[in-house]
């Protein structure tokens, strides 16, 4: 069977389509799992009203042609007088018998191929001690990717009602596990590609949680497709709407309003998504992202949206490194180096790669404000990312040293020395260790 319409309702030839779509034998429309959209243009299909009608209901033709072509790949829709058992679909691809009879003596075409999906929990790599990733780590991996599809809130960890104080905790938390650029030059095997897509998944649930506006929609969307559960759960069947004219007439209204706001909803998001390329071409990256972020907020499951929020994001976090950057220099010419501790500690976690970043954010966490623990760590990351540094294991070192861990300060500084014989603080803080 081919589907070949064309817009506004006209057939293979262009001319008016007067074929009438039909529930398939055994399908009941309530007990399906629809989008508001769905919904709408099923209720329409009632074997009495043919497809140029359809095409006049409010919906753009293109909706109308991709939702009936799923509906009938999947055999819960057919056109009246065409056979659409299952069976018999699969005795005409195996060969029927000659004199067997078919509403269409055209193949059912191929297939649209199947785009690409976060992998199932069964599909999920194995646990490899050879990697150059821990064990602890590849388990948190494996866990958050089998849960991918969740809601933003339980993405990050936090209540649906996190401030963003907790949402920005949160994200930062997990990026120190999750962000690919901690990876550097490491041997990750399958993971790579799922530690990437685990990130772009965090990131968007930040974002998104992170603006007032982005967050609004996302809620709304929330509590939109939990209401359109209930309903399915507590909706009648399709028998006893039909035997009820003005209880099946609310229904459809219902579904007729809920079509027209998701139509909506996606104009309002092609225009964000627009205006945020617009300025990404111009290269203003915070602007670009604004807009990317309200898209996927007004139509969350545009997959063209989602993949283009993580380039644009990731010049943006360049960005804001920068920011940050200036505003803890700013402070630390005022001596106020808690303040500039706290936008060091921004800029690690929107440029993790950056060593020298890290080593400075290091040495403010140290000589500054006496946080040992969060100095060694961004010390730490500096010589993982550049392990032929001196300086940075210099640094390391005296950092051990400064929190009474004296084997460990000998180890650092003594690496530092091999790596550049002639620095003459590394020899010092030896010597005093």
């Amino acid at each position: 069977m081919r589907f070949g319409q064309g817009p506004e309702g006209s057939g293979p030839q262009g001319d008016r389509d007067d074929r009438v779509p039909r529930l398939a034998a055994g399908i009941d429309a309530m007990s399906l799992a629809l989008s508001p959209d769905e919904g709408f243009l099923l209720s329409r299909i009632d074997g009495h009203t043919p497809m140029h009608v359809l095409h006049q209901m409010g919906l753009p033709a293109e909706t109308v042609q991709e939702f009936l072509g799923q509906w009938i790949e999947e055999g819960w829709v057919c056109f009246a007088g065409e056979e659409s058992d299952a069976s018999e679909e699969q005795s005409r691809g195996e060969g029927a018998d000659a004199g067997s009879t078919t509403g269409s003596e055209e193949a059912a075409p191929p297939p649209p191929p199947v785009a690409e999906t976060a992998p199932v929990a069964d599909a999920l790599p194995e646990i490899d001690e050879a990697l150059d990733l821990t064990v602890e780590v590849q388990e948190r991996v494996r866990e958050l990717a089998g849960r991918l599809d969740e809601p933003y809130h339980q993405i990050l960890g936090v209540d649906i009602d996190a401030d963003a104080r907790a949402v920005k905790k949160s994200y930062f938390a997990l990026s120190k596990v999750f962000h690919p650029d901690r990876y550097f030059r490491r041997n990750l095997g399958p993971y790579e590609a799922l530690i990437d897509r685990c990130f772009k998944r965090i990131l968007e649930a930040y974002e998104l949680l992170s603006d007032p506006i982005a967050r609004k929609e996302v809620q709304r969307e929330a509590k939109e497709a939990a209401r359109s559960q209930a309903d399915a759960k507590a909706s009648e069947s399709a028998q006893t709407l039909r035997k009820d004219p003005a209880r099946m007439r609310r229904r459809l209204d219902q579904l007729s309003g809920q079509g027209r706001l998701r139509g909506e909803r996606k104009r309002k998001a092609k225009t964000f998504f627009e205006s945020g390329m617009a300025a990404f071409a111009k290269e203003k990256w915070l602007e670009a992202a604004g807009g990317v972020r309200l898209a996927i907020a007004f139509d969350p499951k545009n997959e063209v949206f989602r993949e283009r929020f993580a380039e644009v994001q990731r010049k943006a976090h360049e960005e804001l490194s920068k920011v940050a950057v200036a505003r803890a220099e700013a402070a630390l010419s005022l001596g106020d180096y808690g303040e500039a501790m706290t936008h060091f500690t921004d800029a690690v976690n929107y440029r993790p790669a950056d060593a020298e970043l890290q080593i400075r954010a290091a040495r403010v966490a140290w000589q500054g404000v006496g946080e040992l623990r969060a100095a060694k760590e961004m010390a730490m990351s500096a010589c993982e990312l550049e392990p032929e540094n001196g300086g940075y294991h210099r640094t390391l070192g005296q950092i051990y040293a400064a929190a009474g861990l004296d084997s460990n300060a000998r180890r650092e500084l003594k690496r530092a020395l091999e790596l550049d014989p002639g620095d003459g603080e590394a020899r010092i803080a030896l010597k005093r260790v």
